[in-house]
């Protein structure tokens, strides 16, 4: 059984006047694996991110962070990279690493050998002599992950790493993260853009309004809406053939010469078919994407919320 990175079970943090910040969240990530946490503004994801590095403590429920419920022990292990990183500007960026690692215990050879290892990792090499207030938004964003990356740690947190970067930089800080995660690095990932999250984490969990509402890997929520896409020949039109063989209460959807059932369906809707020689093209499963998954969620909890 692989080891747990994080472990939550039944957390809970509350402020003054009422304010619930976090419900009851359970939840496991597995050492080597990626997780977003997904969710709008003030669901609890930094609530959530303060509580696992330490900063602030829950109201009830218990949380281990690499095995340590006293997080703080695990600091030594776990790299996090800030939303909005602040730097001194007037160091330059090899200057300002070898700095960081001195006070990681990192000197001489084995530090300068460190930080030339994390500048070519993070494309950086090149400008490594430049000041800091020198640097694009995108490369401060790499030098962010340059600075995590020091303590060479087992888990890494990012709080929305490519929020308000360029599409070049979003994808350089994509790339960054996608190496970490085949070399097997533990990642906790905040982002609002659901494509990123799709291609570079393993599982999800959706927080709203301080309630862990979803949680699972990303295959088995893109492959669970139950449907089958059955593609006709280009000649036929899906509406008549659903009108002739008296599929209208089973197909839930059709447009062109397609049609989409319940995969409960499938078997009687091919016999018809079959029977009937209607000539197919494909069948196949119908896949959701993540926005879709998470816009249902957290509408279908929205419904619910107003019924109540």
């Amino acid at each position: 059984m692989a080891s747990l990175a994080i472990e939550c079970v039944d957390l809970s943090k509350s402020y003054g006047r009422g304010i619930t910040a976090l419900n009851t969240v359970s939840l496991r990530i597995e050492e080597g694996s990626s997780f977003a946490l997904l969710g709008e503004n003030g669901a609890g994801k930094s609530t959530l991110v303060r509580i696992l590095m330490g900063f602030i403590f829950p109201t009830s429920g218990r949380v281990r962070v690499l095995g340590e419920e006293q997080v703080a022990r695990a600091h030594h292990r776990v790299g996090y990279v800030h939303e909005r990183p602040i730097f001194e500007t007037r160091f330059t960026g090899r200057a300002y690493l070898s700095y960081l690692g001195q006070l990681s215990g990192l000197w001489d050879n084995a530090n300068r050998q460190r930080i030339t290892n994390l500048l070519t990792r993070v494309n950086l090499l090149e400008a490594s002599e430049r000041p800091i207030g020198t640097y694009s938004k995108g490369m401060l964003q790499r030098l962010a992950i340059a600075q995590a990356l020091m303590i060479d740690p087992t888990l890494l947190i990012l709080d929305e790493p490519t929020s308000g970067l360029d599409p070049r930089s979003q994808w350089e800080v994509r790339q960054i993260l996608a190496a970490l995660r085949t070399q097997g690095k533990t990642l906790l990932l905040c982002s609002h853009y659901l494509s990123e999250v799709e291609a570079l984490c393993d599982s999800v969990g959706i927080l709203r309004r301080g309630n862990l509402i979803l949680s699972g890997a990303v295959s088995d929520l893109l492959h669970t809406q139950g449907l089958v896409e059955i593609t006709l020949a280009e000649h036929l039109a899906a509406r008549e053939v659903i009108a002739r063989l008296d599929l209208i209460d089973i197909v839930t959807e059709e447009h062109g010469n397609v049609l989409r059932i319940p995969e409960t369906m499938q078997e009687r809707v091919l016999e018809r078919l079959v029977t009937a020689r209607i000539p197919l093209l494909s069948l196949n499963p119908v896949n959701r994407t993540l926005e879709e998954v998470y816009v249902r969620t957290t509408q279908q909890r929205e419904d619910s919320t107003v019924v109540s």
